[in-house]
């Protein structure tokens, strides 16, 4: 029995050093048995987060066979886990104590049944000895139920649970309440509260702008322009109701209501992401810029491959939550496949309609559109460098630091990199891009023109100038295109798409020869 403790309590020391950042908490609550023995989450002081409740840590015994020796339970600060146990060899260390620690003087009769605590551990880090930062709870629980005492929180830090089955038979399942004084959401979390709720506000004024713009020129609008202003409304309420999820979850806690509306926030996670790869994909083919209109076979082909990768996605996430998240099962791959191919598909055919549209656009020297499109390719690099900077540094910044000080620095900051800081880069791109693509009173134009060439032998190529390509292009194409030297009719401006360009100094015929200019 003494071997069997040293050797499971052993594998418990490995765990608390290299295993506890891959398990920062995402919940209030936490479930832990004799195959996950240990969790951890931050905590808040009063002090330091307020809130109506004296924040704690409990220990409620769900499942337990009667008649079961029991589980040794200790809850303490994370940094202080090398107080946890002596050193009985090289190696090798004791944590309970039992009638062989009590022999030896490792630990006292009173303590019997605990966790075996020094007051002053030897750090490896720092290579000195070190007190203990605050204090450690530890007790034996034999019987169902909540445990009769809580650990009481009065330092901000990240503490943890670890409990030890006293026999190698014991099956047992308990839950941690980790219950800071702000409410029921994980300390971890608690900063999305009112960063989500700056985003919705960054939403809403920036919808507002762009629906001022769409109504000051509703009777000049692209038809990307009104799918632009319909993304807008999508996006900011669905930044609305991320945000009332942390609230409610915060006032409510994890109940069954909270559930549903996660799932329900998944379904608008997929629509967002879908969504957003079906509007590049349109404007990367050229959608109320280049054309203006696509073929309705390509526009319905579009939608429906929308509509099949946002069924794909739906189904993904329903899985994923039905299934036991400890279960090895490769079912989840009748979803996990599909999705995966349909947005690989995505990526690729918006990386060769923007290249073929692009090449398009210079080989007509459509120079206008072709920088606009080339500002949407340099946003889009752009993000992603941003995004993999913000890795590279925040990489390099965890490289830095051993084991314990990453986890009891920056398990507060660290949602900002892994959630929220793509997210916040998502609404910078979509921003810039919307300013970019809002209605003006020339925008209208990109649709319905095209822009003279600058060289004489494609003149018949093209049909209506483009007024705001002109005023950009005058000062570089002064001797080869001026606007004085082009005039356009009112019957002219309604000809069909491939008739005459007319000059004013010359016109070509249909036999190609020059006739003199017509009279206004």
């Amino acid at each position: 029995m003494k071997d069997f403790a040293g050797f499971r309590m052993s594998v418990a020391k490995i765990l608390l050093t290299f295993g506890f950042l891959l398990n920062l908490c995402v919940a209030n609550k936490m479930t832990m048995d004799q195959d996950d023995i240990q969790v951890c989450s931050g905590m808040y002081s009063k002090q330091d987060h307020g809130g109506k409740t004296d924040p704690f840590i409990s220990f409620n015994m769900k499942k337990l066979t009667n008649g079961d020796p029991g589980v040794v339970v200790a809850i303490f600060d994370f940094q202080d886990y090398e107080h946890l146990g002596v050193e009985v060899s090289e190696g090798v260390h004791h944590y309970i104590c039992d009638d062989y620690a009590i022999s030896k003087g490792y630990c006292k009769e009173d303590k019997k049944d605990q966790f075996i605590v020094q007051d002053v551990a030897y750090d490896p880090y720092t290579g000195a000895n070190k007190t203990l930062a605050n204090k450690v709870m530890s007790f034996s629980q034999n019987a169902a139920g909540l445990h009769d005492k809580k650990y009481p929180v009065t330092k901000t830090g990240y503490y943890c649970v670890l409990g030890f089955s006293k026999s190698d038979s014991t099956k047992y399942q308990a839950v941690v309440n980790f219950r800071n004084a702000y409410g029921h959401l994980a300390a971890s979390e608690i900063n999305k509260l009112p960063l989500y709720g700056l985003l919705a506000i960054g939403y809403v004024v920036a919808m507002a702008l762009y629906s001022f713009a769409f109504w000051r020129h509703k009777h000049e609008l692209l038809p990307l322009q009104k799918y632009l202003l319909a993304f807008f409304v999508f996006l900011t309420a669905e930044a609305i109701f991320v945000w009332a999820y942390y609230n409610i979850q915060n006032e409510k806690g994890d109940t069954a209501g909270i559930k549903v509306y996660m799932v329900f926030l998944s379904i608008l996670t997929a629509a967002k992401v879908t969504f957003s790869f079906f509007l590049l994909l349109l404007i990367a083919l050229g959608y109320g810029i280049v054309y203006p209109k696509l073929n309705k076979t390509l526009m319905r082909r579009c939608q429906l491959f929308a509509v099949l990768n946002f069924a794909l996605s739906v189904a993904f996430l329903i899985q994923s939550y039905l299934e036991d998240p400890e279960s090895t099962s490769l079912m989840i791959l009748i979803t996990l496949v599909p999705v995966s191919i349909t947005m690989f598909a995505f990526y690729f055919m918006i990386l060769k309609s923007m290249t073929n549209t692009v090449r398009y656009l210079r080989d007509q020297r459509q120079v206008v559109k072709l920088g606009m499109y080339k500002k949407l390719m340099t946003i889009i690099y752009a993000s992603l460098l941003i995004i993999l900077a913000g890795l590279v540094i925040s990489s390099f910044v965890f490289l830095g630091m051993n084991t314990i000080e990453m986890i009891e620095q920056h398990w507060r900051t660290r949602f900002f990199f892994t959630d929220f800081w793509p997210t916040l880069v998502y609404f910078g791109v979509f921003v810039i891009f919307a300013f970019i693509w809002r209605p003006t009173d020339t925008s209208y134009m990109l649709a319905c023109s095209q822009q003279l060439p600058t060289d004489p032998e494609n003149v018949a190529d093209f049909d209506l100038d483009d007024l705001q390509s002109m005023g950009e292009l005058d000062n570089e194409f002064d001797d080869t295109i001026r606007d004085e030297d082009i005039n356009f009719t009112d019957e002219e401006e309604h000809q069909p798409q491939h008739e005459e360009v007319h000059h004013d100094d010359d016109t070509h015929n249909k036999d190609g020869n020059i006739n003199p200019p017509k009279s206004a």
